[in-house]
């Protein structure tokens, strides 16, 4: 029985609230700015979410041809634009500065333990299943890349005191990480992990 999936599932939900509580750490400390140079974290969240179709994307007809893209840029471009015009509003509502980077490190570290169970978990699983503990599968690969990446933000904020704006911004770069290791490994890998198309 695949008990790791639902630990997965907890670990991956717990970073990508992390992420995105690193985004309203963003839009706090730069609430009040006007440089647009400065705005950096906000407009880049535009711009991914422009991009974003290129991973999901299928052929331009399956798709909805032009109609899909232009469509899609709009609400990319609504949902940037609503951050970045409406930031001093949504900032207003938001907990401080150290709240957020509380919560963001607590959502981190719940994650984390999760994961971490998950890996033993499906660690235990493969062993039974394909007669090996690990096998450098691309998603078990990959896996332990999120896990890595995990545990070093962990070790900088517990050793050296990681937090404010490198801290939230580790956490947002973390969420592509995961999002490959759960998604595209999927999508563009072949391995034991591999058992249909999305």
């Amino acid at each position: 029985m695949k008990l790791h999936v639902p630990a997965n599932f907890i670990g991956y939900g717990m970073f990508a609230l992390a992420a995105m509580v690193a985004l309203s750490y963003h839009v706090k400390q730069q609430a009040a700015e006007t440089r647009w140079y400065k705005l950096t974290p906000l407009w880049v969240l535009g711009v991914v979410l422009c991009f974003v179709p290129i991973v999901f994307r299928k052929s331009p007809l399956e798709a909805g041809g032009s109609n899909y893209w232009m469509g899609y840029l709009l609400v990319a471009g609504l949902i940037a634009g609503g951050i970045l015009l409406g930031r001093k509003h949504i900032a207003a509502r938001l907990p401080s500065l150290e709240v957020l980077d509380d919560v963001m490190y607590k959502a981190i570290a719940v994650g984390f333990a999760f994961f971490t169970i998950a890996t033993v978990l499906g660690a235990l699983w493969a062993a039974e299943a394909w007669g090996g503990y690990w096998s450098w599968d691309p998603k078990e690969t990959w896996a332990l890349i999120v896990w890595l990446n995990y545990a070093a933000w962990l070790h900088m904020r517990l050793m050296k005191g990681l937090r404010g704006a490198v801290a939230a911004w580790w956490a947002l770069v973390g969420l592509l990480v995961t999002t490959f290791a759960f998604l595209g490994v999927n999508m563009f890998l072949s391995g034991l992990h591999s058992y249909g198309t999305l």
